[in-house]
């Protein structure tokens, strides 16, 4: 909340604003600059549309990016090659053509017919997820397995001997696969072979969407697809709760291999002291000594005393580096004492009940949500907002995170990376500076602590903008 301190003598101080793009540049000091082609009389800048671009939901975009823990590491499919190489006496390679989401109704349009096709099962689990090997390739697997040259024999359904061989290979590549899955991952196994496609798609539709991962693949002078149908039911079931020491290293692996192109990539470390909660209305408000009340600070720079921080890097959504403060010849340094994930901050609360409910109902229309930028909005078009409603009313109800911090420092993403326990960063700030007032790291005020009859709090000396 915020105290106005228009009772105190003296004059109003307000912020003036001033338009930058009216001020001129002295002559001496004037930048060249190219000459602009002036418009065409009659027309006018119209936004450039895109009514052509794939319209793909929510669920789908989420269901899809689920892939890449399911994805073997390297060596793991370099292990599989191999054994099939030694069953074939052939090269064997595999590359990931493709990767989407679709609906039950839609598996029809992506299975072949006829096909081979076998269940495999994650488990204890009811859920089948279904391996699809193209029949010309399936002859291939099959003749060169018997001896043959591995040529295909057409687009006839392949015989009960034949397809028991398909199968034996199918448990070999298991067997190659599961020594580099996720531990925590359940073990897959053979279940059988579809007879028709018509088992298949009923399995394949008790589950929800489901996820086609679609994989090139080549053997000896023989190329063809095997396709991956795993339903979302499945997926949930293989996916595991908490976050495993191997999905862990795989995404540090990705952090490392990409890092070169965020290495110059410069943000802000900010060491915050404390948290209150603001309606956005009061915030519009606040003026030059106006105080905005805190519950309670885990560090006292107005006094010079040690305390604690919560050292922050953007939104801070996947958590953040808990730390000492402490005073070292004139200066504050923060020494990193350990990692807090998820928000946790100190104010800061989670979700009510309704907030949940309303979140799920959202959820639940599914393909009403779209990334495409063409989509309307389904509000504006409803009728929602009644003509008596001003919408600045709204607005002022939202509730919003204000954050007190004691300095920020610019960092890389190298540096972001690196820090680890027991490392100290100097906060560059001496006792008795002004502290920032930030909300979603975004600095609005700049004050210095204060204690009004027994509350603490932050009075604004200049506003930001």
């Amino acid at each position: 909340m915020s105290l106005d301190a228009d009772d105190e003598p003296g004059p109003q101080e307000r912020t003036m604003l001033v338009d930058a793009r009216l001020l001129k540049r002295p002559t001496s000091q004037a930048t060249p600059v190219a000459p602009v082609a002036p418009a065409s009389p009659g027309k006018s800048w119209k936004p450039y549309s895109f009514p052509k671009l794939e319209k793909v939901s929510l669920n789908e975009f989420r269901l899809t990016s689920r892939i890449k823990w399911l994805t073997p590491k390297p060596e793991t499919v370099e292990a599989l090659c191999t054994r099939l190489k030694g069953l074939f006496d052939t090269q064997v390679s595999f590359s990931l053509e493709a990767a989407r989401a679709i609906g039950p109704s839609e598996l029809r349009r992506h299975l072949a017919d006829p096909t081979f096709l076998s269940f495999l099962v994650p488990g204890p689990h009811r859920g089948r997820a279904v391996l699809e090997i193209e029949l010309p390739l399936a002859h291939a697997v099959v003749d060169l397995l018997l001896g043959g040259a591995g040529e295909a024999v057409g687009v006839r359904p392949l015989t009960d001997i034949e397809e028991g061989v398909a199968s034996f290979v199918i448990l070999e590549a298991l067997k190659a696969l599961v020594p580099g899955m996720d531990p925590s991952m359940p073990k897959l196994r053979l279940e059988g072979v579809a007879r028709g496609l018509d088992e298949a798609i009923t399995r394949l539709s008790e589950d929800g969407p489901v996820l086609v991962v679609q994989l090139r693949t080549r053997l000896g002078s023989q190329e063809g697809m095997v396709r991956f149908f795993v339903p979302s039911g499945v997926l949930d079931a293989v996916e595991p709760a908490q976050v495993t020491e191997q999905r862990r290293a795989m995404h540090q692996a990705d952090i490392q291999a990409h890092l070169g192109r965020l290495s110059s990539v410069r943000t802000w470390l900010r060491a915050e002291i404390a948290q209150a909660e603001i309606s956005s209305r009061d915030l519009s408000s606040l003026r030059v000594k106006d105080v905005v009340l805190v519950d309670a600070f885990s560090a006292r720079p107005d006094r010079g005393e040690d305390g604690t921080a919560r050292l922050l890097v953007g939104l801070a959504r996947k958590g953040c580096l808990a730390a000492d403060v402490s005073l070292v010849n004139g200066q504050y340094q923060a020494r990193i004492t350990g990692w807090v994930a998820g928000d946790q901050s100190f104010s800061r609360r989670g979700p009510s009940e309704s907030d949940e409910a309303a979140a799920e109902a959202l959820g639940e229309s599914g393909d009403e949500e779209f990334t495409n930028p063409e989509m309307r909005n389904p509000l504006a078009e409803s009728g929602a907002l009644d003509d008596r409603m001003d919408s600045g009313d709204l607005l002022g109800d939202i509730p919003l995170q204000i954050s007190v911090e004691l300095a920020r420092v610019p960092v890389t993403a190298d540096q972001v990376v690196a820090m680890r326990v027991g490392q100290v960063v100097e906060l560059r700030r001496a006792p008795g500076e002004p502290v920032d007032l930030s909300v979603n790291g975004k600095v609005v005020a700049r004050g210095e602590l204060v204690e009004i009859e027994g509350q603490l709090g932050v009075r604004i000396l200049s506003l930001a903008g």
